[in-house]
């Protein structure tokens, strides 16, 4: 029992109870290799630059494609998008004590074709791409 890992675990039964299931040995290292508090920019990153340099520009097509149809998006990629602005109050958790810390205020752009959860999904990845990390509460609206 010394070897469980929890986050793994939590990572897996995510996954499976959301119908889906990591393809094979090399997903299944990738997520285990993904720390706890990587942002999805990050990931994107390094998944841009491990086919840059390992798989070259004439796989970036075919992966594409695969990437689109595995997230089930059908635009392409030359559509142009359209985005909200919100207004986003951030207050920070106190480090020592956990309570509320420092109040910030932030523009954020979010897609225009998202919804309920979807937005607040958003905003929170944006929040947390910009260097935000101890977060106590969030608050925003349409600016």
């Amino acid at each position: 029992m010394a070897n469980f890992d929890v986050n793994k675990w939590y990572k897996y039964q995510y996954l499976k109870e959301a119908g889906e299931e990591i393809q094979g040995s090399v997903g299944k290292a990738i997520v285990d290799a993904i720390p706890e508090d990587h942002g999805a920019k990050e990931l994107a990153r390094d998944i841009a630059y491990i086919l840059k340099v390992y798989y070259g520009s004439q796989n970036f097509g075919p992966f594409m494609d695969e990437l689109r149809t595995g997230l089930g998006i059908n635009e392409s990629l030359n559509e142009e998008k359209s985005y909200d602005t919100y207004t986003v109050k951030i207050t920070t958790s106190d480090p020592k004590e956990g309570g509320p810390d420092e109040d910030f205020t932030e523009k954020v752009k979010v897609d225009s074709s998202l919804t309920g959860d979807d937005i607040k999904a958003s905003i929170k990845d944006t929040i947390y791409d910009m260097g935000y990390r101890r977060l106590y509460k969030l608050n925003y609206e349409k600016a």
